[in-house]
């Protein structure tokens, strides 16, 4: 193997139908002194199949198999340790690295050292590549640090990290469930500064298997868990309980609504209709019949909209 100038690290878990774009589209990276760390963690899909096949062929790929689920977490930080480079890229399985990203990134590092974390702007994926929406993102690190106070702006499957200084302030913590990266970007903020790259280096696939509402309105509690614990010197307990009260003062039917509506008008910008009806179904239990309705009209509109005009 080539000498190693960056570890890209792959959690999966039941990723079969999107993995095999994923990996290649690291593999097809137009730098070629790299190590792709893949840790399947007890997928019951055929993703070690598909692991094992790409393994065979290309000796960059270190696969790791977990006999028992243990979460994105604490695999992340398995990763992390295993990696041999410092400079460690995050990729998911369901995305795909433009070929340029890691080359650039790299570089991007390499001269700037006082950065621990770096970005990109990213493409959601669309029903065709013509139909990607490019999502452009704070860049310099005042903004970002300051953005961070508010929501996430660091897309995780775009960012490459220093392995040490990731380390060196505890990596991934398991408790911040669905906002373990967030967390983690509040707290490399206080001591090191991250960036967003302006051009895009990723295409995210906006993926609704397994969104509901009910796990928005949890995520929303580890968003604020996250926050507290960035701002309050307390006791996790502590910063639970805190954490619950901001929760309680929300108005969780219009907070709802908004993300319903958010998510399906995005779904609809990316032509990706089958996949709104199939959500507004998912969230029918959650809203409100007529705010249902109301966006299944909007699908509707937005098909004749596009066989009109095609």
């Amino acid at each position: 193997m080539e000498s190693v100038k960056v570890s890209v690290l792959l959690p999966v878990y039941n990723g079969g139908a999107t993995l095999s774009q994923a990996i290649a589209s690291i593999l097809s990276q137009d730098m070629s002194e790299f190590e792709l760390i893949i840790i399947d963690d007890c997928s019951t899909d055929n993703s070690a199949s598909i692991i094992r096949q790409y393994a065979e062929k290309d000796s960059r790929i270190i696969p790791i198999f977990h006999e028992v689920n243990i979460g994105l977490a604490k695999t992340l930080n398995e990763g992390l340790n295993l990696a041999k480079s410092d400079f460690v890229a995050r990729m998911d399985q369901d995305d795909e690295s433009l070929p340029h990203r890691l080359r650039i990134q790299l570089d991007y590092m390499l001269r700037n050292p006082e950065f621990a974390v770096v970005g990109s702007y990213v493409y959601h994926m669309g029903a065709k590549q013509e139909f990607d929406r490019l999502v452009e993102l704070p860049s310099d690190a005042e903004q970002i640090k300051q953005t961070l106070l508010q929501y996430n702006c660091m897309y995780h499957p775009s960012v490459m990290m220093r392995r040490n200084k990731i380390l060196e302030i505890g990596g991934y913590q398991a408790e911040f469930k669905n906002a373990e990266d967030y967390d983690l970007w509040l707290r490399v903020s206080k001591v090191y500064s991250l960036a967003n790259i302006t051009e895009p280096l990723l295409r995210y696939r906006f993926s609704v298997t397994g969104m509901t509402l009910s796990r928005k309105w949890e995520q929303l509690f580890y968003v604020y868990l996250a926050q507290v614990a960035h701002e309050e010197e307390k006791d996790f307990e502590s910063i639970c309980e805190i954490s619950k009260e901001r929760l309680e003062k929300m108005d969780k039917k219009h907070f709802l609504t908004q993300v319903a509506k958010g998510t399906v008008t995005e779904l609809l910008c990316l032509k990706l209709w089958k996949d709104a009806i199939k959500l507004i179904f998912q969230f029918s239990g959650d809203i409100d019949f007529k705010t249902s309705v109301g966006l299944l009209a909007n699908v509707f509109k937005s098909i004749l909209t596009k066989l009109i005009f095609s």
